[in-house]
Formats: structure tokens, sequence, C-alpha cells
């Protein structure tokens, strides 16, 4: 690459000094031929930087495509690793039927007591109140908010705002008291 540049760079000089030659006081003659021979290094100037240019563009082009090739390669590492992980931990916590069922069953009995109050906090002991955040808390990393707010709280569809709300604040209650 250095080699194409140093002959790019005597062509041209050696085009301008042909050229100037030709304009000193000189022969008709050596005119003639200083002429001829700055056009003839001037063509080839043309001829090596055009090469020259292919040149830089495919040297370009291979440095953006290893560029996008190393970012590919950090983007599936990083899936290989997230992967991993998530192999590791598995997906949401999955409960046996039976447990399922007790847990839902439970969390249904909490929320239907006659001393819920649905605005404020439950007026059930802090042992319930404990045990109903850490049945909702299971329940939200095994089926997901909207299965909590449709199934347990029961309010889903036009209530589905007030069922958010409510389990923001059953949730906050339990952050509260850091159960």
């Amino acid at each position: 690459m250095v080699d194409r540049w140093l002959k790019t760079n005597c062509l041209l000089a050696s085009a301008i000094t042909f050229w100037l030659a030709a304009l000193s006081p000189l022969p008709q003659i050596g005119k003639g031929i200083s002429y001829s021979l700055a056009l003839v290094a001037s063509v080839q100037l043309v001829g090596e930087s055009r090469r020259l240019i292919v040149q830089e563009a495919q040297r370009a082009a291979l440095k953006a495509m290893n560029q996008e090739l190393e970012h590919i390669e950090i983007a599936l590492n990083t899936q290989q690793q997230e992967q991993a992980l998530y192999e590791v931990y598995g997906a949401a916590p999955t409960y046996p039927p039976e447990v399922e069922q007790e847990l839902k069953t439970s969390l249904e009995h909490l929320y239907k007591e006659p001393s819920a109050d649905y605005t404020g906090e439950t007026s059930a002991s802090t042992s319930d109140d404990k045990a109903f955040y850490l049945a909702v808390r299971g329940l939200l990393e095994a089926r997901g908010e909207t299965y909590v707010i449709e199934q347990i709280l029961k309010m889903g569809g036009r209530r589905w705002e007030e069922g958010k709300r409510r389990l923001k604040q059953i949730l906050e209650e339990g952050q509260q008291n850091e159960w």
C-alpha cells in the first residue's frame, strides 16, 4: 500500500515537472517531448489513483465488515450469556398443581374476608397480611400480573385499573413492612 502511495506521488511530481519543463524556454522538440512525458505521467497517475481508490475502498469495506462481525459476536455472546443465566435460574417458578390451587384458595379466602377494605389496608392481622403478600408475590412470579388481578383480586374488565391500584398497594405494603 505504501508503494502505491509512493508511486502515485512520484507520478504526480513527474507530471508537474514535465509540464513545467515544457513551459520553460526549450526548443520545440524539447517542449514536445516534455508535453508527451507529462501526458503519459498524467495517464499513469490516473490509472494508479484509480487502483489506489479501489484498494482504499476495499480496505474500508473490510474494516466495516470486521466491525460488524465484532458487533454480531458481542451480541451473540451476550445472548448466550443471557440464555445461560436463564437456564441457571430457570423460568418463573412453577408450582405443582396442588400447591398452586392451595395458594389460589388461600388468596381468595383472604381477599373475600368481610373485614377486607378495598380502599385502605386490610384489617386482618399482620401474619395474614404477610401471608397474603407472599402468596401474591409467588403468583406474580408464577403467573403474572394479569392472572393475579383477574383471578385472585377478581377485578378484571372494567375494574382493571382499580385492580392494578390494589395490587400496587399490596406490593407497596409488603415492601414497607419488609416481608
